[in-house]
Order: C-alpha cells, then structure tokens, then sequence
C-alpha cells in the first residue's frame, strides 16, 4: 500500500513538472495540476500542502540528485585537497546549469512573496552544506585545517566557489562557461580556501 502510495505521489511530482515548465511556477495553480492528473484538488492536498511544496518536490527530483552522490562520496574522502577540488568542479559544473539557474532566480524573485525560498533552501541547499560543514569539522579536528566555525568555513567555500562567474551568470551577462574555465576556477578557489584555512 505505502509503495503504491509513493508511485501516486510520484506521479503527480511528474505532472506537475509537466504543468510547470509548460506554463511557469505562476501561472501554474493546484486545480490546473490536479486536472492534468485525473482526480481532485483534495487528493493533490492530501499529498502537498501548497503549490510552493509540490514545486520544491519537482526542484529537487530534477536537481537534487546530481549533489547528493558528490556529498556522500566527500564524507569518505581522505586528503583534503583531493576532496575540496572534486567538490568545487563538480559544484561548478552543477551550479551554473541553466535549470539550477532558472531555479536560483526564481526563487529569488518569488522569496517575498511566498514560502517559496524558504521551503528551497532547507530542502537543498542547507541540507548540501550541512554535509559539507560536517566534513571541514573532520578535516579541523585532523589538524588538516585550522580550527573555527565549520559552517562559516563551508559558507566562505561556497564563495570563493560563487565569486568570479555566479552574478553574471544569474544575470545573463554570461550564458556559457566552459568546462575549461570551470576547472581553473574551482583550482583558484581551493587554493585560496586552503591558504586561508591552513594549520597556525
């Protein structure tokens, strides 16, 4: 019963991403996704509370995954070079793709004006750096980096990761970055994490 249960709810996370890229997050409402799906708004309600929670479930199915094999694989990760350049290529490459960029604005715009942001960053990324915050506290209690606050070390990771492309990409300025460019990046910024977390 629970796993026909979670095929249902699948199903409608399916629709909905149907609904949503044909039509956009605002225009989208419970009753035009409950009618693609072939039942009522009180069974779409049953499973999600709001549009805003039905259209996170859709983010992270779409995005979601391309991190979370990175930040398990990180957890297991010896040298800290090695990791923290395996983390920033491959976030890089992830970041700047233009549905997680379509994400990152929309929820920016909408983050006023609904629990859309919020119900985004808890789901991703605040999950995501947990993890990496759990890792640099390994890597401070190692001695392999210098003792502080290991979320605040993830958060000045995250960028120095950010700095040089993120503004203009979200912005357009710039629509392709390429995988070269990716690489030297990431190098630059575990460079300048290293250098700035090394043992005292």
């Amino acid at each position: 019963m629970r796993k026909k249960s979670e095929e249902r709810r699948q199903a409608m996370i399916d629709t909905a991403a149907e609904v949503f890229n044909e039509i956009g997050f605002e225009a989208a409402s419970m009753a035009e996704i409950s009618a693609r799906i072939g039942g009522s708004k009180a069974t779409l309600y049953n499973y999600f509370n709001s549009k805003e929670e039905i259209f996170v479930e859709v983010m992270m199915k779409q995005v979601g995954c391309q991190f979370e094999e990175l930040f398990m694989a990180l957890r297991n990760e010896d040298d800290l070079k090695t990791g923290l350049l395996r983390l920033a290529t491959h976030y890089l490459s992830v970041v700047f793709r233009p549905e997680v960029i379509a994400v990152k604005r929309l929820a920016s715009y909408y983050a006023g004006k609904s629990d859309l942001g919020p119900m985004l960053y808890e789901r991703g990324p605040r999950r995501g750096w947990t993890r990496i915050a759990e890792f640099l506290k390994v890597k401070m209690d190692e001695g392999k980096l210098h003792g502080g606050d290991p979320w605040i070390a993830a958060m000045q990771f995250r960028g120095l990761m950010e700095a040089e492309w993120m503004e203009m990409r979200v912005l357009n300025v710039v629509t392709d970055i390429t995988p070269q460019q990716q690489r030297e990046s990431a190098e630059r910024a575990v460079l300048a994490f290293i250098y700035l977390y090394q043992p005292r």
